[in-house]
């Protein structure tokens, strides 16, 4: 049976009541005041039900939800277009269902059940894979056949609580043996590099209500920022969000848990390879600039090309993420309070997660120079802070090791 709106409720009622006022009208009244009582009530039933019309709330009940689509077109779906709704395979999406479907969070509590996993779980894959208009919610829900109230937000929360989880066993540092592992996997490209660090600008989609000068980046837009480190196979080994879209990457990794404590990250001659936005460090090898009295200008250059070449993962990492998560490239999450931030940082490290989990040597393209690094390195950023001469050293020496 279809469910009323408050409205038909409403009017429901003041229709009964006008006729059982009639009645007893009919009943009480002499038969010439009768006519005169009934006009009465008529007119009193005509200006309630001209009051009640008049207001809209109660008219989003009578919105008819469509199972169809989810039940039906969805599932009959080939797996190319599978992915292209959900930016899973039918695979993928299966085996995040068997991840998450015996989480605590899915059980429950009351005498109400909750919707299926698989359809909570298919609605927030196709949230995190929606950008611009397509992201509304309304049309999510219209298109899922779920309520348009709190009911989005709920599946999200329950989702993303389920993914968070698992953070501990797709999002670490590699220990020693792993970084060993990769140092030999990798020597021929930059001896001793275990990593490639980068910032990436995640737009939103209006101005923040407080503090908004702060989220202005030099692009001229609202964002906020996330600081990855990925592997060479193009997974996320460290991921920092929430930073202002002004501050400058440098200061991001100054504050980072990796930035304050490097010599807990990395063994004897390891390092990771970043632009020239960051402080040369022993841990952390930049390009030559071109102020550099280091090496001939050639050797330079030879150093940034193959430094570029490799560093460039971190930028495909950053492409697959968004590619694949298109709401990345313009979240709509309004940043009124620390509340709104703390769920904008999970929904960013959820795609982070989701996409180690289901990367795979397909995903990973081959690598390219950034040509415009290729001289100098990147210098419309910051300038670095003072190069220490150990920094400046061992960048020399991992030059001989690569040419020599």
């Amino acid at each position: 049976m279809p469910r009323k709106s408050v409205k038909d409720v409403m009017l429901e009622w003041i229709i009964n009541n006008a006729v059982l006022d009639i009645e007893m009208t009919e009943d009480a009244s002499p038969r010439d005041q009768v006519d005169e009582e009934v006009d009465e009530i008529m007119e009193t039933l005509s200006y309630d039900i001209s009051l009640i019309q008049s207001f809209r709330r109660g008219d989003f009940f009578r919105i008819k939800k469509s199972h169809d689509w989810r039940d039906n077109i969805l599932s009959s779906f080939s797996n190319e277009r599978f992915k292209q709704m959900l930016r899973v395979s039918k695979d993928q999406f299966l085996m995040l269902l068997d991840l998450i479907r015996n989480d605590v969070i899915f059980q429950s509590t009351g005498t109400k059940m909750q919707h299926p996993i698989d359809l909570q779980l298919a609605i927030v894959l196709f949230r995190l894979g929606s950008s611009g208009n397509s992201a509304s919610v309304r049309k999510i829900s219209t298109t899922f056949g779920v309520g348009d109230g709190g009911t989005l937000a709920l599946f999200t929360e329950r989702v993303f609580t389920a993914i968070l989880r698992l953070s501990r066993n797709y999002i670490y540092w590699p220990k020693r043996e792993e970084r060993e592992e990769i140092v030999s996997n990798t020597f021929h490209e930059l001896p001793y590099c275990i990593g490639y660090i980068d910032g990436s600008k995640i737009k939103l989609f209006e101005k923040p209500p407080k503090n908004h000068e702060v989220y202005y980046s030099r692009h001229r837009i609202y964002s906020v920022k996330m600081q990855a480190v990925c592997d060479h196979k193009l997974r996320t080994r460290d991921v920092v969000i929430g930073s202002p879209g002004s501050y400058h990457d440098s200061k991001i990794f100054k504050n980072s848990i990796l930035g304050k404590h490097l010599k807990r990250h990395f063994s004897e001659n390891q390092w990771i390879a970043g632009d020239s936005a960051y402080p040369l460090s022993v841990n952390l090898i930049t390009p030559y600039r071109s102020n550099s009295r280091q090496l001939e200008p050639n050797e330079q250059l030879n150093f940034n090309k193959r430094h570029s070449q490799y560093r460039v993962r971190i930028e495909n990492c950053f492409g697959i993420l968004k590619g694949k998560f298109c709401s990345l490239k313009e979240l709509r999450i309004r940043l009124s309070n620390s509340s709104a931030q703390a769920s904008l940082c999970d929904w960013v490290m959820v795609c982070c997660i989701i996409h180690n989990i289901l990367l795979t040597d397909h995903d990973i393209p081959d690598q390219h120079v950034h040509l415009n690094e290729l001289q100098n390195g990147n210098e419309s950023e910051i300038g670095n802070t003072r190069n220490s001469a150990a920094a400046e050293n061992k960048r020399n020496n991992l030059y001989h090791l690569m040419f020599d």
